[in-house]
């Protein structure tokens, strides 16, 4: 009689026990980590009243780290457990916040100490999402990352959605100290759900330790791995093509909300709350998107969703600064961030969902982090240019200056071997 190969059973992704609380701690992780994003340069425009070119440095700070540190980060995710690594960042997270609102409360905000306490907060969270990106292909299967995917972007969809909103409300109700402390306890909650993570939910991650030595030894391993990661990340076309997209769009984005900051608070006259519910606003589109993607993966062409999403989700953009000369500002910038977060929330479930089948195993954590350094990296340049922009050209101009030049970069997604991809399991078979 032939053998038949096993077919792997549909179970349920929150039936799982490490990936449930994995997916909750995340919950309350990036809830606290969204609210901080935007609360740092909030606080700076609004209490501090500071130039572009500050409120830019305020954001960057957040993201410097992440050129210093991923790479590092990517073999000690190799070599650490999950649990360990994720859980002592979400700790040196929220004491960091802790110990800015103390000092806040006693001695006043600056745009020095917030610049600070970003880096800290900055630094921390490089550790904690390649460390917690690595572990969920140790916990699901090929077949259902893209369906684990798209509950963890919805979540993160959610918590975008939630963390400029929260950081306006409390900013305006509370004050800068009490925010501050407020958001350091969502660490806390964090801590509180990762603890019961078991060893044997992270299969998978005994077999990379070995060799880890100290000294020497240890020392040409950890460049080994590095040097292994990025040469992976630069050789695999697709693999390569998302991260270059994701840098330029990230850049982007950032010099866009940087600047959208300023215009919502200095040219629009709108309040604190007001700006982060209608950046919030990009992330209930997220959610729809992401849940939807996830859902329907079976059915839908990986490729085509990829070159599809990401120049609908820049062009998306466009439309604030153009339509708020004839429609009132929170009509034009909510459809825009609407839209945006649609198309981004369905790319983004199998951007990452291809990031983390197509490396080998062995060397997930030195491409997730690679990929992180070169995405993320360009952050704190958008940051800075989008404050700069806005101090030269002035907000509003800024804004369609950066969607125009967001837009037209993302069409050479549509030139990729990545559109001949229909399904995550079947990506090495495809390439």
């Amino acid at each position: 009689m032939p053998s038949q190969a096993p077919v792997a059973e549909h179970r349920s992704l929150l039936g799982v026990p490490g990936f449930r609380l994995l997916w909750g701690g995340d919950f309350a992780a990036r809830l606290g980590y969204q609210t901080t994003q935007f609360l740092f340069p909030l606080v700076a425009v609004v209490r501090l009243h500071s130039t572009g070119f500050q409120t830019g440095l305020i954001s960057a700070a957040q993201f410097i780290p992440v050129v210093i540190f991923s790479l590092t980060a990517g073999v000690v995710a190799e070599r650490t457990r999950t649990k360990g690594l994720i859980l002592v960042s979400s700790v040196i997270r929220g004491v960091a916040l802790g110990v800015l609102g103390l000092v806040c409360g006693m001695l006043g905000p600056s745009i020095w100490l917030l610049a600070v306490a970003a880096l800290v907060v900055g630094s921390a969270t490089v550790f904690y999402d390649t460390g917690f990106q690595s572990g969920i292909p140790r916990l699901l299967r090929p077949s259902e990352l893209a369906r684990g995917n798209g509950l963890l972007q919805a979540s993160t969809s959610a918590t975008q959605m939630a963390g400029p909103t929260v950081a306006g409300v409390l900013v305006q109700a509370a004050g800068p100290p009490l925010a501050i402390g407020i958001t350091a306890a969502a660490f806390l909650g964090a801590v509180v759900a990762f603890v019961p993570l078991k060893a044997a939910d992270q299969q998978g991650i005994a077999a990379t330790r070995t060799g880890s030595g100290a000294g020497r030894g240890g020392q040409e391993l950890q460049k080994r791995s590095v040097l292994t990661g990025l040469r992976f990340t630069w050789t695999c076309r697709p693999v390569r093509d998302l991260c270059v997209q994701a840098g330029m769009f990230n850049l982007h984005e950032q010099a866009f909300l940087t600047a959208f900051l300023l215009f919502g608070v200095r040219s629009a006259h709108l309040k604190a709350a007001e700006v982060g519910a209608l950046i919030g606003v990009a992330s209930v589109g997220a959610l729809i998107g992401s849940l939807a993607s996830g859902r329907l993966s079976p059915f839908l062409h990986a490729g085509a969703t990829l070159t599809a999403g990401l120049p609908t989700a820049s062009a998306a953009f466009l439309l604030g600064p153009l339509l708020s000369r004839t429609l009132p500002v929170q009509v034009a910038f909510g459809a825009a961030f609407l839209i945006n977060g649609l198309a981004l929330g369905a790319y983004n479930v199998y951007a990452m969902s291809l990031r983390q089948a197509i490396p080998p195993p062995e060397s997930l954590g030195s491409v997730i982090a690679s990929y992180r350094m070169v995405s993320w990296g360009l952050i704190p340049v958008g940051a800075l240019v989008g404050g700069a922009l806005a101090d030269t050209l002035g907000p509003h101009n800024a804004l369609l200056t950066i969607a125009a030049s967001m837009t037209l970069v993302s069409l050479l997604l549509l030139v990729s071997p990545l559109k001949r991809i229909r399904r995550v399991e079947e990506a090495g078979y495809a390439l």
